[in-house]
C-alpha cells in the first residue's frame, strides 16, 4: 500500500505543481511544527477534518486555515450549506483519508473532499505543511494549491 506521502508527491507530479519536500523531525502541533521548522504561523496552513450534515446526510470536508486561527465551525456550516459542522473523530480521519493526527494535508480534492481555504493564506510567499506524515513536509506556493484544489474560500 503506498503511503499518503507518496500518493501526494505523485498528485503534485502528475498536475505539474512546483514543490519541495523537507524531512525533520516529527511535528504533530503547530507549534512544534514552529519550534523544528522556524516557518511563521501565517505561512502554515492548519488542516482541520470535519465532519457535516446537511440535507443528504452526513459529510467530511477539510479547513485550511492559518495555524494561529480557530476554526469557526458556523461559518464552516454556512459555506457547505450544511446544518451543522463539528470537528470528526480520528477514526473517521483515518477511515476517510488514511491519516493520523497531525498528518492531515490542506487538500480537499486529493481525498475527494471539499476543501475551504483560508483567504489570508494567499498573501503567502509560501506554505508550508505536513505531507502525510509528521516527518515529512511540503512547501509549495498558495497559488499552485489554489489552481490544483479549487476550494471554497473561507
Amino acid at each position: 500500500m503506498t503511503s499518503v506521502a507518496d500518493r501526494l508527491r505523485e498528485y503534485f507530479d502528475h498536475h505539474g505543481i512546483v514543490y519541495r519536500v523537507m524531512e525533520h523531525e516529527p511535528a504533530a502541533s503547530a507549534d512544534d511544527y514552529h519550534a523544528i521548522l522556524g516557518t511563521r504561523y501565517e505561512q502554515m496552513p492548519k488542516a482541520v477534518f470535519l465532519r457535516y450534515r446537511d440535507g443528504d446526510g452526513e459529510g467530511f470536508a477539510i479547513l485550511a486555515v492559518q495555524a494561529n486561527k480557530r476554526a469557526d465551525l458556523e461559518r464552516v456550516a454556512r459555506l457547505l450549506d450544511a446544518r451543522d459542522a463539528r470537528l470528526g473523530s480520528r477514526q473517521q480521519l483515518r477511515a476517510a483519508t488514511g491519516c493520523e493526527f497531525g498528518e492531515l494535508p490542506p487538500l480537499g480534492r486529493f481525498f475527494g473532499l471539499p476543501l475551504l481555504f483560508d483567504n489570508d493564506l494567499l498573501v503567502e510567499e509560501e506554505l508550508y505543511f505536513n505531507a502525510g506524515s509528521l516527518t515529512k513536509s511540503i512547501a509549495l506556493s498558495p497559488s499552485a494549491l489554489v489552481a490544483l484544489e479549487r476550494p471554497i474560500y473561507y
